[in-house]
């Protein structure tokens, strides 16, 4: 019988040195590939804030544009009382008396921590709402300005909401400059993601800024 030497050669397979060479390959692919998939990861994240700001933004226009003047505030003329000359058209505010400031405050509060959430994300709940990410839902609900804008988060999310302005002109035609805001700390450290647009509403209409301004996207 013939001895094939060549054939037992390609049959011994890799050496130990040929399987360092790929174990190391692999290495340096695997330290490329990881971090750049993380990356992507929060930044796929970062879509939800771009959502969510879009949907204040156009809540607020749409609230500016309506007339709110109050039942409590108007007098009858013929009862010998006067009409409230207080602005119709303005941002939401918190309370009837306080006009001009507009802050929703942070939502939910920078106490919650959504890493610890079910996949990262922070949960409205029923009642006090618990730890580990969750918190209660009443912080939308309750809430004045989230109530005007009809803007609230019912599932799982990654981000801090907050609406924030004043209120000019609060007599006359009324105007208002505001700001849409989503706060994120995406991988556990120190630094936040922010995300913002700004608007300017007067009787001329709604204007808003031409992009987002956005701060440390992914970290």
């Amino acid at each position: 019988m013939h001895l094939d030497i060549s054939r037992l050669k390609k049959a011994r397979g890799f050496t130990l040195i040929e399987l360092m060479i790929v174990v190391a390959i692999l290495g340096i692919l695997a330290a490329i590939a990881i971090p750049a998939l993380t990356k992507y990861m929060r930044r796929s994240k970062t879509s939800e804030a771009r959502v969510q700001i879009a949907k204040m933004f156009d809540a607020a226009s749409a609230y500016f544009v309506e007339e709110h003047v109050g039942s409590s505030t108007v007098a009858l003329l013929g009862s010998g009382g006067t009409v409230s000359t207080t602005a119709p058209h303005r941002c939401p505010t918190m309370t009837p008396t306080e006009l001009e400031t507009v802050n929703a405050t942070l939502t939910p509060g920078i106490d919650v921590d959504c890493n610890l959430g079910p996949g990262g994300r922070c949960v409205p709940a029923a009642g006090t709402g618990g730890t580990d990410g969750y918190y209660a839902m009443t912080l939308w609900t309750d809430n004045a300005i989230w109530n005007d804008l009809n803007f609230q988060q019912e599932q799982g999310h990654y981000f801090h909401y907050n609406f924030v302005g004043i209120n000019g002109d609060l007599t006359g035609y009324g105007s208002c400059q505001f700001t849409a805001q989503a706060f994120a700390n995406l991988d556990g450290d120190e630094l936040w993601s922010t995300f913002e647009r700004g608007g300017a509403a007067d009787r001329n209409g709604v204007n808003g800024a031409v992009g987002l301004f956005i701060a440390n996207q992914t970290e």
